[in-house]
């Protein structure tokens, strides 16, 4: 029941801004003379219909963390009027000290309620559509008029990185903003890469994070994997068969025997939150753990990246690897 309440509240205020934009003169996007310019219709990938912006956005929701750092990143910090709880955890967002200082405050990290959304006045709204609440607000926002950006790569590469700050850039008109940002991440991470190719060897890394009662084993498409990468490494669990990230067991990663273990602390809890894995006996016998190659990584440095931190996490990974490489 409360489902068709939402619904029905927010076909009431779909039908009213529809009323309200017949009056409007439409905007002519045909007559778009520059990126950047507005009215804009902005092709997002992944989204059917070109996304209708009339206004440079002046009150800004980011429902996501990634998309709330992406914007502190392009200058845009001051327009936001609200973001998730998660934006404010400082163990994944370096900016979350600053995101205090917004005036509202997502409830539902995962599942935001459209109808809190709207009472608040936004001009746009940038989602990040990994979870299917969030995928179902983008699609009840969206119908409400608002524009709606929804980001469907996850930001799980740098290239996705750098796709999704080119999108809210000229989106939020900070087209200018986002090609400098986004020429500084090429470069400096060809640079990084470059000095990986030159390594004498490419070490298996077990990368171990705690964001669940257990620590997980990241695997498959992800950013952390691909820092691994850029640093000179190789994600241990490519090479044994773990598709996905899971929990991990102690003889799972006695089986893997990794030449090197990343720990990634997303919750502020630190290395005694791996003691599940790590203090098991077998584990403690690794040559990794017994040589001291285990290495811990705040989340906000390696996990939860959404600009400039992929070149710098990457260099901490070829730093840690192979400190012969480091600048």
């Amino acid at each position: 029941m409360k489902h068709l309440r939402s619904l029905s509240i927010l076909s009431a205020l779909a039908l009213a801004l529809s009323l309200s934009a017949c009056a409007a003169e439409p905007a002519t996007i045909a007559e778009v003379p520059e990126i950047g310019a507005f009215p804009l219709a902005l092709e997002v990938p992944g989204v059917d219909d070109p996304l209708v912006i009339d206004e440079q956005p002046q009150r800004i929701v980011a429902l996501s963390s990634d998309a709330a750092i992406a914007l502190h990143e392009l200058g845009a910090a001051d327009r936001i009027i609200a973001v998730p709880s998660g934006a404010m955890n400082i163990a994944l967002n370096p900016y979350a000290d600053e995101m205090a200082d917004v005036e509202n405050v997502v409830a539902g990290e995962n599942n935001p309620e459209p109808e809190q959304v709207l009472a608040w006045a936004p001009d746009l709204i940038v989602v990040t559509a990994r979870h299917s609440g969030e995928q179902d607000a983008s699609d009840v926002l969206s119908a409400t008029g608002v524009p709606v950006l929804t980001l469907t790569n996850g930001w799980s590469s740098s290239d996705a990185v750098i796709e999704n700050l080119e999108l809210i850039g000229r989106a939020v008109g900070a087209s200018d903003e986002a090609e400098a940002l986004t020429a500084e991440i090429r470069n400096g991470l060809a640079g990084i890469r470059d000095r990986a190719a030159g390594a004498a060897s490419v070490p298996t890394v077990a990368i171990l994070s705690n964001q669940a009662q257990a620590p997980f084993i990241n695997a498959g498409s992800s950013l952390v994997s691909e820092l691994v990468t850029n640093g000179g490494g190789s994600n241990v669990a490519d090479l044994t068969g773990i598709t996905q990230t899971m929990p991990i067991q102690p003889e799972q990663l006695v089986a893997a025997n990794p030449d090197t273990i990343m720990l990634v602390d997303v919750t502020g809890k630190g290395e005694s939150s791996f003691d599940a894995v790590l203090g098991n006996p077998a584990v403690a016998a690794l040559p990794a753990v017994q040589e001291g190659r285990v290495e811990m990584f705040l989340g906000r440095d390696v996990y939860a990246l959404a600009g400039r931190e992929v070149v710098s996490a990457s260099a901490a990974v070829l730093a840690w690897l192979h400190p012969e490489l480091a600048e």
